[in-house]
């Protein structure tokens, strides 16, 4: 099999001067002594990077050539450099032989389908590019030459400290994740335990020296799953969900303008598979199965070994309008501007977030939402455990939320903060 591959030169160019001066005297007694000025002085040198050192190589078996399963690995190294921290990013094909083709997966350092460099300074290094395929069945492949082409891509890590610098809004100041928890069996009144799906959940929006947003990295990955039913879970990022049968409401979108959207699936073995042909009016599946991503009761029991998500998934969005989208206009509450859903196949209904749509009948007869994000690393009720039972303050928030109560305590408000006992939650510490 031969990999053929291609070499990319980045090179990204921002050059910008700004000054402030001003003065401020009394009328009548203006002199060296009392007048006063100041000035800031920024300027953001252009960003280059450049690949070297790459060639075409052969990937060979591990075992039997040709034969069922057979494993065919290949390596090469090449040279990054650069003067700021950049993000190295592989878009592969599978390997093909005319009409037939070998699933082949791609990775740097023999990790992930990417590599960031250190957050500063500049970076100059070898790496390894490595490839790996796995044939089926004698007769689902040919016999012949395979070959792919893939492209090493070099981006700018956007953000910085603030100032005359860009800056990063993240989410949860503890460790910047949140948890999305979803009872399942909408439209019906369920368990409440709030474990059928469970994820972590992670926004970090960059914005430049300007505030304007630049880029937007939407991360998750899939910590429980309560349920013998089976669902997907997607992402809307132009307000509308496409074909939903039971909702209809329609939210402002995540952002303004167009934009450039990368998905990357990644595995529990440390492979990834990259798709970037995803329109903003696109709803983005997450995970496409569930069940694949988690399987099982996975999580949900006292005592029961953890067990690890097979699949997580990061959506990376590079907008082509930041001047539309000021920090100003989008405020500290901008997790609230994303919409993730579940979409639920035994029944066909898709579940929203009460806090981005509490319409829809996204609350059930018992005034509990289908859908919470909790912006905390959240412990959650053991399988078959009412959320009022494992956080009693859970009954003083659904209150309030369902207007039964005009004003809500600070402890309340963050009821996910006030267990009532560690045997009724799931304890992420153990």
């Amino acid at each position: 099999m031969m990999l053929l591959i291609s070499g990319f030169i980045g090179s990204f160019v921002l050059l910008s001067l700004t000054m402030a001066s001003g003065w401020a005297a009394s009328f009548g007694e203006l002199n060296n002594n009392n007048l006063q000025s100041s000035a800031t002085v920024c300027m953001s040198v252009g960003i280059s990077a450049t690949i070297s050192g790459l060639n075409n190589f052969r990937l060979r078996p591990l075992d039997n050539d040709g034969a069922a399963g057979a494993i065919y690995t290949g390596s090469d190294t090449f040279h990054l450099q650069s003067n700021a921290p950049v993000r190295v990013i592989i878009e592969g094909q599978r390997l093909s032989n005319g009409t037939d083709s070998i699933e082949t997966l791609y990775s740097i350092d023999g990790s992930r389908n990417y590599y960031d460099t250190a957050a500063d300074g500049e970076h100059d290094e070898q790496h390894s590019f490595v490839a790996r395929a796995q044939l089926g069945r004698i007769s689902s492949q040919l016999a012949g030459d395979y070959s792919a082409n893939v492209t090493l891509t070099v981006i700018p890590q956007i953000g910085g400290s603030g100032g005359c610098g860009a800056f990063v809004s993240g989410f949860n100041s503890v460790d910047g994740w949140v948890t999305l928890a979803y009872e399942d069996v909408y439209p019906n009144t369920g368990d409440s335990d709030y474990n059928d799906m469970v994820v972590r959940y992670h926004v970090a929006e960059n914005y430049n020296a300007e505030q304007e947003l630049e880029t937007i990295r939407l991360q998750f990955e899939p910590t429980a799953r309560g349920t013998d039913y089976n669902h997907s879970f997607n992402l809307s990022l132009d307000g509308e969900i496409d074909s939903s049968k039971n909702i209809t409401t329609v939210k402002n979108p995540s952002f303004v303008g167009d934009a450039l959207i990368r998905v990357t699936y990644n595995n529990a073995e440390g492979s990834s598979h990259v798709f970037h042909n995803f329109d903003k009016e696109d709803d983005i599946t997450i995970f496409h199965n569930t069940r694949s991503a988690l399987d099982g009761f996975a999580n949900v029991y006292s005592g029961q070994d953890w067990i690890n998500a097979k699949f997580s998934t990061t959506v990376d969005i590079t907008l082509a309008n930041p001047e539309l989208n000021p920090y100003s206009d989008r405020g500290s509450e901008s997790l609230l501007w994303y919409r993730p859903f579940l979409s639920v196949n035994n029944t066909n209904k898709d579940i929203d977030l009460v806090d981005i749509n509490p319409s829809d009948g996204m609350i059930d007869n018992a005034g509990n939402p289908f859908g919470l994000l909790i912006p905390y690393t959240w412990e959650w009720p053991l399988e078959k455990v009412n959320i009022k039972d494992a956080y009693p303050l859970f009954g003083d928030y659904t209150s309030w939320l369902n207007g039964e109560s005009a004003s809500l305590s600070d402890q309340a408000m963050q009821w996910y903060k006030y267990p009532s006992s560690s045997t009724l939650i799931i304890n992420l510490e153990e």
